[in-house]
């Protein structure tokens, strides 16, 4: 076991998005229980924040979406990687751990191995996905892969890289405090009438393209069923002023636990990204949506290699939930596909199997530990075999 001088063990952590936050956060509390001289300075969001690491930049600044947008922030970008790489320089972390953001953690990398830094990347870039060429650096400058998702191992093994499987970050997550019926009811909506959920995204930038377009599906569904109750999950980080006064007053908004909106839903129109995962995982009927500036757009067509933007549908291969991206996103095309979640039950439950079937195949094997102090009764990792903790075992206990 490696350890950084004194008696705390540092590690620098880069989650520069704000569902890498939630998996950031989950991981150090992870590290934590297992070696509580464990100390974490990085970039992050309020929840990892929380848990005592030093942010050095909040997660919510750097969450940007696209080429064009990226462009416009360079300058700032440019600034958090040289204050990044001397604060590193300066308090000499035993490791770095990487989670997803591929554009800037894979610079970093390369910098971090200039200066013989161990690197983790958790939850990798989906190389497969698009710009495979940046394999090399992963190949190069990263010593331990934990990915998320069963295929990649077999994908980057057959590029000469070991990456280990620790299940999906989302499967970890205890159930909520508060029930259906109850987290409705206070927010004054009838649990025993359809709830159709509008999920826009967690950037504002997603927030600004998707929301009118959300909503005026959700009219089309209400026209054709006059019961249905909207419910939009305004993410954190998100103010309520964005919120255009018509659909204030037209839509619930759910602000504490966005969340739960989604989870609580009859069905739902969903940004894509890892909501939509979430939606798989809790048996969502979703529509899956997404709109980029058309630079962003035109780019990533020519870079992108799946046939398909929803992770639900790139693990099953095939178009389990309906997929409405730029100019194919039109509200009547939307509120049809809604409308036959709840006009036609034999759909519905194919597509809730099929759901059931995406969230079995994120599930990790217990693996067994490596030193006998972090055995489990049965010879199971200490504590919960979840993604975090197979994660924090990782990592505390490479060579």
């Amino acid at each position: 076991m490696s350890t950084s001088s004194g008696s705390d063990r540092r590690f620098f952590i880069v989650a520069g998005e704000v569902s890498g936050d939630q998996h950031g956060a989950a991981l150090i509390s992870a590290m934590e229980k297992l070696d509580p001289s464990s100390r974490f300075s990085g970039i992050g969001g309020t929840r990892m924040e929380a848990l005592g690491m030093k942010c050095l930049y909040k997660a919510e600044d750097m969450a940007l979406v696209g080429y064009w947008e990226v462009l416009r922030h360079l300058p700032f970008l440019l600034r958090v990687m040289r204050r990044t790489e001397e604060f590193i320089r300066d308090w000499q972390p035993e490791r770095v751990i990487l989670i997803d953001y591929p554009g800037f953690n894979l610079r970093l990398a390369r910098r971090l191995f200039r200066m013989g830094i161990p690197v983790t990347y958790f939850i990798s870039p989906q190389l497969w996905a698009w710009r495979e060429g940046r394999i090399a650096t992963i190949r190069d400058c990263v010593d331990q892969l934990l990915v998320i998702f069963p295929f990649e191992v077999d994908w980057y093994l057959q590029r000469g890289v070991e990456a280990q499987f620790v299940g999906h970050p989302i499967l970890e997550e205890s159930q909520p405090d508060i029930s259906r019926a109850d987290f409705l009811r206070d927010l004054g909506m009838d649990s025993s009438q359809p709830v159709l959920t509008l999920f826009p995204g967690s950037r504002q930038q997603e927030l600004d393209r998707h929301l009118q377009l959300l909503y005026t599906a959700a009219q089309l569904v209400k026209q054709q069923m006059p019961d249905t109750q909207l419910l939009l999950g305004l993410a954190n980080g998100l103010s309520l002023d964005m919120i255009p006064a018509d659909i204030q007053r037209e839509v619930v908004i759910a602000v504490s636990q966005p969340r739960l909106a989604l989870r609580y839903a009859d069905a739902a129109i969903v940004a894509s990204g890892t909501a939509t995962l979430e939606g798989a995982v809790w048996g969502i009927p979703m529509v899956v949506v997404y709109r980029v500036a058309p630079l962003s757009w035109w780019l990533g067509r020519r870079l992108v290699k799946l046939p398909y933007a929803g992770m639900v549908n790139i693990l099953s291969g095939k178009e389990v939930v309906p997929e409405f991206l730029q100019d194919r996103a039109e509200p009547g095309p939307i509120a049809r596909a809604i409308l036959r979640y709840f006009q036609d039950e034999a759909h519905r439950q194919t597509v809730l199997q099929k759901l059931k079937r995406v969230r079995q195949s994120l599930m990790a094997p217990v693996s067994r530990a490596s030193t006998d102090d972090t055995l489990g009764e049965n010879g199971d990792v200490a504590g919960e075999p979840g993604a975090s903790n197979l994660a924090a075992k990782a990592i505390l206990f490479s060579r």
